[in-house]
């Protein structure tokens, strides 16, 4: 028996950062996905090599760190580069998530939050699937929270599945509708389970 790995995820501003904060005071060690492949496309990882020599200096910044903003300009809109970079940094992703587990106990649970879980192999090495979703209203209203304007926010939540997909592809669905008391009620109870079903 190894760590048992859940894989959160849910379109943007559905609120699976909040969920993952829940769970990590459960007692859940949580992984962010963005923060890893964050982390690999810094200045001397063979991420950041890969990104360069694929797309050329033009997504790096002043200070010749790979330009996030640039990066997604590039490949937005462009499914055809947005898989190339999908193919440079999801094997780091999971290799770094099969690294965490390995070193968790048998009884703890890896948390893995990701907003490309279910398209490509983070799914495979996640034992359930468990989707935060949350009225499209909601969701455009938390991502104004992080400056960014409604038709943005139509135009990033239109490439992402759809709440129908998501909920099918899940074995557990959280609905984060705002209400932080019952979100938490719902996290609470899903843990419950799990543990019950673990034991």
């Amino acid at each position: 028996m190894t760590a048992f790995v859940v894989g959160l995820t849910g379109a943007m501003g559905s609120g699976k950062s909040t969920v993952a904060a829940m769970l990590r005071e459960l007692g859940a060690k949580v992984l962010d996905a963005d923060a890893i492949v964050h982390d690999e496309q810094l200045r001397g990882t063979v991420g950041y090599s890969a990104i360069v020599q694929t797309f050329g200096t033009k997504v790096l910044g002043e200070d010749k760190e790979i330009d996030r903003s640039k990066l997604a300009a590039e490949v937005f809109g462009d499914p055809a580069k947005l898989r190339r970079l999908e193919q440079i940094l999801h094997p780091r992703v999971i290799a770094r998530v099969l690294e965490a587990r390995s070193m968790l106990p048998d009884d703890a649970v890896l948390v893995v939050e990701a907003i490309k879980l279910l398209e490509g192999e983070l799914r495979k090495a996640s034992d359930r699937i468990w989707v935060v979703v949350a009225p499209r209203a909601t969701m455009i209203e938390r991502l104004a929270g992080r400056g960014i304007g409604e038709r943005e926010a139509d135009l990033r939540l239109a490439q992402q599945l759809t709440e129908d997909q998501f909920r099918a592809a899940a074995d557990v669905v959280i609905v984060n509708d705002g209400d932080r008391d019952k979100t938490r009620e719902r996290v609470r109870d899903a843990w419950a389970g799990l543990r019950r079903a673990r034991a």
